[in-house]
């Protein structure tokens, strides 16, 4: 779906966009500012008309920083390309693998025989004060390769950018490795109701001693995974309202009323105290389960004091289970197919969760029920991602046909068959690697239609 034929830029009427904002705002699937939001999507759709891109690519790729317009760099290479100019990126790593520098060029359509470039090595990072920064610390290469691309973008070809050359993290947002906004609002909320449903947000310990807070320890806090998996276990414990906070403040030695105002180093203390808990608690278990072997009363008694004492934690859903399954299907976590694709998309899924909740897991059983919708959740959102990203990949394959003067679209269907070598009747069967291979093939030529009749011919004569 195009700019041109969406519903709520077809329908002109102020009237037709709201109804159209106001039906797409319900979607869970939209970042967070959007949802039940009607305003905000309303002007991403302005916003995005004005640009010349979709609603979904502004909902997901521009940002509103102090008033300011930015976009990530995802969408400013975008709107480079689809000015028809040829922009490269890569990185340079040193001996051991690691990114040592970032290089962007770009030869502008209309003059294609002058190079612009731009590099970003850590060293300039440093220099500019950038390395301190979270994103920076986790993710220098896709950082240093936004920062080669939107400088170079600005340089070569700004009329291209409408006004939005600059990223979130360019203009001192908190962001992702995808260069996406932290809402940083939205993640305190969800720390707080998860400490409230979890029982860790009781009434501050009192205590003599002078209180410091988390900054004054650690300037980097525990991260929500870390808290979720920290409240998930005490309520496994059976840990109170009022007993968290004590516990907490025993463990890494000074008050704290909730998970919130841990570090990233109290909150690995933490977890391991729990751990040991855990390990001591099902030592203790297994001792009265043998002595009670004995004894069928006192067995009996055990096991109802036991379930009586501690609050059972709430685990993952059926119906989680079947939707997190599907959308890490989708997503290409687990599409592996043939024999023994099933040991495969096992490892990749146990893989995928343990790195998303920063702990061990050998089973989806294993999630707790907010563990799950935080995955749940995730994949959503990147679902949405991969799906606004391959709109935008087809459409720089129509514009590459359209300059070509390939219009008519069984003629596109037989050439994209040729390239891939194989019968091509529809874009929807075609996966990543394809659209990737054809964008390839479509930007050689240049334009050049004898160009791309080579390339045809040469695909041609390989199959034989």
């Amino acid at each position: 779906m195009t700019v041109e034929t969406m519903p709520a830029v077809r329908n002109s009427g102020l009237v037709e966009r709201q109804d159209y904002a106001k039906a797409l705002a319900v979607s869970n699937l939209l970042p967070r500012q959007y949802q039940n939001n009607p305003g905000n999507v309303l002007y991403a759709i302005e916003f995005g008309q004005s640009i010349g891109v979709s609603t979904m690519a502004a909902i997901l790729g521009v940002h509103i920083i102090e008033g300011r317009a930015c976009a990530s760099a995802g969408l400013i290479s975008g709107l480079v390309r689809d000015a028809g100019h040829r922009l490269r990126v890569w990185v340079e790593r040193d001996d051991n693998g690691k990114a040592t520098k970032a290089v962007a060029t770009i030869m502008r359509k209309d003059d294609p025989d002058f190079e612009f470039r731009s590099e970003w090595t850590l060293a300039r990072a440093q220099a500019a004060k950038l390395t301190g920064k979270a994103v920076w610390q986790n993710y220098p290469e896709a950082m240093l390769k936004a920062r080669a691309t939107t400088e170079v973008a600005r340089e070569a070809c700004e009329e291209a950018l409408r006004g939005i050359g600059y990223t979130p993290e360019e203009l001192g947002a908190e962001v992702n490795e995808d260069g996406s906004v932290v809402i940083t609002e939205a993640r305190q909320s969800q720390g707080r109701s998860l400490g409230e449903a979890l029982g860790v947000t009781a009434e501050q310990v009192s205590t003599d001693e002078p209180r410091l807070s988390a900054a004054d320890a650690d300037p980097e806090g525990a991260t929500i995974t870390q808290r979720n998996a920290i409240g998930a276990a005490m309520v496994a414990q059976g840990h109170t309202r009022e007993s968290a906070p004590v516990y907490l403040s025993e463990v890494v030695g000074r008050p704290v009323k909730g998970t919130h105002e841990l570090t990233g180093a109290e909150a690995t203390q933490v977890m391991h105290a729990l751990d040991q808990d855990e390990r001591a608690r099902a030592d203790r278990s297994g001792q009265r389960l043998a002595q009670s072997s004995t004894n069928e009363d006192i067995q009996d008694a055990d096991l109802v004091e036991e379930a009586e004492s501690a609050e059972p934690i709430v685990m993952i859903s059926k119906a989680q289970l079947s939707e997190m399954h599907a959308l890490l299907r989708e997503c290409g976590v687990t599409n592996v197919t043939g024999k023994g694709s099933t040991a495969v998309n096992d490892e990749r899924r146990f893989a995928f969760l343990s790195d998303f909740l920063k702990r061990p897991i050998t089973s989806s059983s294993q999630l707790a029920h907010d563990e799950a919708g935080a995955v749940i959740a995730a994949l959503r959102e990147l679902r949405v991602e991969m799906e606004v990203e391959r709109n935008a990949r087809l459409t720089r394959v129509g514009s590459l046909f359209d300059e070509l003067g390939v219009v008519a679209v069984d003629d596109r269907l037989r050439d994209t068959s040729t390239v891939l070598r194989r019968t091509v009747t529809t874009p929807d069967t075609l996966t990543d690697a394809d659209i990737a291979l054809l964008l390839e093939r479509l930007e050689a030529t240049n334009g050049e239609i004898d160009l791309w009749s080579a390339i045809l011919d040469a695909s041609t004569a390989d199959q034989q």
